[in-house]
Formats: C-alpha cells, structure tokens, sequence
C-alpha cells in the first residue's frame, strides 16, 4: 500500500530531485510539486473560496443567517480553513515567482477587493438599515475581509 502511494505522488503530485517536467527545462535538487498538481491545487483552492464568499454574501443580504443555521455554522466551521487556503494561495504564488521567476497566471488578489468591498456595504447596510444588525454571518464577513487584506498586505511586503 505504502509503495503504491509513494508511486502515485511521484507520478502526478511530485518531482523527484532532478527530474525536468515534460514542459519545463529546470530540474530541481529537491523535490516539488509538479505544474499540472499546483495548477489543481489553486482550482480546488478557487472554487473553494468563491463558494464559501459567495454563500457569506448571500446569507447576509438575505438576512438568513438564523433562518439557515446549519449554513451558518457550516460558514463558521470552514472559516480557519478558508483562511488557510488563502495562506497556502499566497505562499504557493511567492514561491512561484521566487523560484521559476515568472508571475503566477492565478490572480487572486481580486479576493482581497471583494471582501473588502462586502465589508463597507455591509457595514453601510448595518448602520443604515434596520432589518440589518451585527449577527454571526457579519462577524465573518469582518473576520474574513481583515484576514485577507493582512495575508495580502504580509505578501505584498514580501514581494521579490
């Protein structure tokens, strides 16, 4: 079993040391992920996170959040992942630039805009509206814009 996995992790996920990609003429002296891996890996992180901010907004403009609960729990029980995926989006678009010296063909800085975005017109739909209040979806929609601009603003400083 163990061999079988080992196999399959070189075959489609790793490079062994000094091995070059079908489309690459770089070989590397420790192993890393393959192009076609990394490339699942940021569809599954996109499709992922537009999921998860696209049911926050919905859960919040339509005031749903206690009428969905398990919804709104299901928000709150992903939320550390979400914000993990956004971490592993960043450094795998660091180490990208850094180590293959091109820029990423994934541009997920528009993430970054969006919750912020949500986060003033929610805010203007709190303060303004009364059928709006401060409840468990807002605090996310908080939680999750600042996270983002502070994971956006680490990779900005640390930009080559």
């Amino acid at each position: 079993m163990f061999y079988f996995l080992k196999n399959f992790l070189y075959r489609s996920v790793l490079k062994r040391p000094g091995e070059k990609e079908d489309d690459s003429d770089e070989a590397s002296n420790h192993t890393v992920l393959r192009h076609r891996a990394v490339d699942w890996l940021y569809f599954w992180l996109g499709l992922s996170t537009h999921l998860y901010g696209a049911t926050a907004t919905v859960l919040f403009f339509l005031r749903a959040g206690s009428e969905w609960p398990v919804l709104a729990g299901l928000l709150d029980a992903f939320q550390e992942p979400y914000l993990g995926g956004l971490a592993v989006y960043v450094i795998l678009k660091e180490i990208e630039k850094r180590r293959h010296g091109r820029t990423s063909q994934h541009y997920g800085e528009y993430f970054v805009i969006a919750w912020m975005g949500l986060l003033f017109v929610s805010t203007i739909f709190i303060l303004f509206f009364a059928e709006y209040h401060f409840d468990a979806v807002y605090k996310l929609i908080i939680t999750n814009s600042l996270a983002a601009v502070i994971i956006y603003i680490g990779g900005f400083i640390n930009r080559p």
